[in-house]
């Protein structure tokens, strides 16, 4: 009996589709750093902000901790939006954006 050596298994390129995906959803976290800076350069811009920094008056406390949770469920959905299959990319890469969207509401809305 002899033995027929198999073609190695190949798997087909990613699709443009799955390519635009990882493409934005790496941007999209690339671009989270630069906007909660911004944001919160605007903020300490304002009255409100200026007087909390520099008198500390006024101030609420910052929830780190929730900050933190958004920060981690982003970082898991962008992980998810280029690692699965398109149809779950596109979901997680909208869960994504909405989690980085809040996070940067977050430090708008407190000083």
């Amino acid at each position: 009996m002899t033995w027929k050596q198999q073609p190695a298994a190949v798997s087909p390129p990613p699709s443009e589709d799955r390519i635009r995906i990882r493409g934005r959803s790496v941007l999209a976290l690339l671009l989270l750093l630069p906007a909660l800076f911004v944001a919160k350069f605007l903020l300490l811009a304002t009255d409100r902000g200026g007087r909390c920094f520099v008198n500390d008056i006024e101030c609420t406390p910052f929830p780190v901790e929730a900050f933190g949770a958004l920060l981690v469920a982003t970082v898991v959905a962008a992980v998810l939006a280029i690692a699965t299959p398109v149809r779950v990319g596109r979901l997680a890469l909208g869960v994504q954006l909405a989690l980085e969207a809040a996070a940067v509401v977050l430090v708008l809305a407190l000083p």
